[in-house]
């Protein structure tokens, strides 16, 4: 191995492996990379010691590894016994993880904020609970046709000891349904406990006993607490809650924990899902939840999840200039099926050609929405979304106002190279958003 680390450009394994396999007093890496860093415990000083450069990748918003606090006393005695002469000694305690030592050690973060895992309907929840609203989910809402992206299931289920067997056999029998209805073909679906593991092995047997095992292993289908999704993702999550209301009222509130842990854990959990997040319960919000309570807050989002997108667009507002008019009608008179200020995550697209099941991204330059000392911004975001699958093509004012049909060929030419038709006469038939959920229940009825 020793041999080896130099000849093999990149070495990608997890930290015991690593630890195993190099020599720490003779190997060096030019970068160590530690993924999912929030995870790791004390054993990811070990690479980091073997690199000249170190880069720490992780999200303190999430939870910390799941063997914090755990032999304190021991690791206690161990460094006022052996670090004495180490600065910050007083961080390596097994209560945070690398990335806390990281933050702590070497300043503030480069924060990434582009999310591409969630469409916003999802994320968005997250985002207002953990990041302040600066999180730009860059998945728009029709990039999946599963419909609603949220949705609140209630059972009349009774919580015995943390298991609830009405809210376990709810979640088996819809994810049944869901093997069989056509448009969740492929797709991957987990289910977290968010009450301790209990209910979560209960549903993982229920499972096993209901659903094909071929299945279960083809789309990834898993119950698990938070700490066990996080870096994972799946098309589907299920969150069980667990709890059932009880006759003194209102249940006691699930708050965010001390260092932020049950918030962590709705983090994680809420995030995992891609294109649609199912929320199982056995209370009634309105009667038996207080306001502070994160369930609360959780069941409110699903009840209406683009609230905090309206708001951030009652900000931005809709632009339209004379220059986007004119180029709106000269595509309509074309025959072309034209939306305008599409939105994109927090972006928006001046206006989008549709048909064929493709898309074309128009944008106008020039104009007073769009001057040209904003150019270098546009095509910042131009680059974003094009790395999401967009084809964009560009306008300019001054071009288009010198010679309008000119202007606009090479827009008609790329509609045609991506063989986007002219169908703006084409029939639509919209279907309700609720329309997937009846015919899940429908299905689970005839059983």
């Amino acid at each position: 191995m020793k041999k080896c680390a130099d000849a093999v450009p990149v070495w990608i394994m997890p930290i015991s492996i690593m630890a195993e396999s190099f020599d720490p007093r003779t190997t060096r890496f030019d970068v160590v990379i530690i993924d999912e860093a929030s995870q790791a415990d004390l054993n990811a000083l070990i690479p980091l010691y073997m690199g000249k450069q170190v880069v720490i990748v992780g999200d303190h918003e999430q939870v910390t590894p799941l063997g914090v606090g755990k032999g304190q006393a021991i690791l206690e005695n161990l460094r006022k016994s052996m670090l004495q002469d180490i600065p910050n000694s007083h961080l390596f305690d097994n209560m945070s993880s690398i990335y806390d030592i990281g933050r702590q050690s070497f300043g503030d973060a480069v924060r990434l904020v582009e999310h591409f895992r969630c469409v916003p309907e999802i994320i968005a929840f997250s985002n207002q609970l953990s990041y302040e609203g600066r999180i730009l989910p860059l998945r728009e809402s029709n990039s999946t046709n599963i419909k609603p992206a949220c949705v609140a299931c209630h059972v009349d289920g009774i919580r015995e000891g943390d298991t609830n067997k009405a809210e376990a056999e709810r979640i088996t029998a819809t994810i049944k349904a869901m093997i069989r209805h056509p448009i969740y073909a492929g797709k991957t679906i987990g289910i977290i406990s968010m009450l301790g593991d209990n209910q979560a092995v209960l549903i993982q047997s229920m499972l096993h006993k209901e659903v094909e095992g071929i299945e279960i292993e083809k789309r990834r289908i898993q119950a698990g607490i938070s700490g066990e999704f996080q870096g994972d993702e799946r098309d589907i999550i299920f969150l069980s809650m667990v709890d059932s209301s009880s006759d003194e009222g209102t249940l006691r509130a699930v708050n965010e924990g001390a260092f932020e842990l049950i918030k962590k854990r709705y983090n994680v959990a809420v995030s995992r899902a891609r294109d649609q997040l199912w929320v199982i319960h056995s209370f009634n919000p309105a009667l038996h939840l207080k306001v502070t309570d994160l369930r609360f807050k959780l069941l409110q989002h699903v009840k209406d999840p683009l609230a905090s997108l309206r708001a951030f667009n009652q900000e931005v507002g809709k632009t339209e200039s004379p220059f986007e008019r004119e180029v709106l009608k000269r595509l309509t008179d074309a025959g072309y099926k034209v939306k305008t200020q599409w939105q994109v995550g927090y972006f928006r697209i001046d206006m989008i050609v549709e048909g064929g099941g493709k898309r074309l991204a128009v944008e106008c330059d020039g104009d007073r929405y769009h001057p040209m000392e904003k150019l270098a911004e546009d095509m910042d975001r131009q680059a974003i979304l094009e790395r999401l699958g967009w084809q964009f093509v560009r306008i300019r004012g001054s071009a288009f106002y010198r010679d309008k049909e000119l202007s606009m060929r090479p827009v008609f030419a790329r509609l045609a190279e991506l063989e986007i038709p002219p169908e703006a006469n084409a029939d639509e038939k919209p279907v309700s958003d609720m329309t997937i959920i009846h015919e899940l229940d429908d299905m689970i009825d005839q059983w």
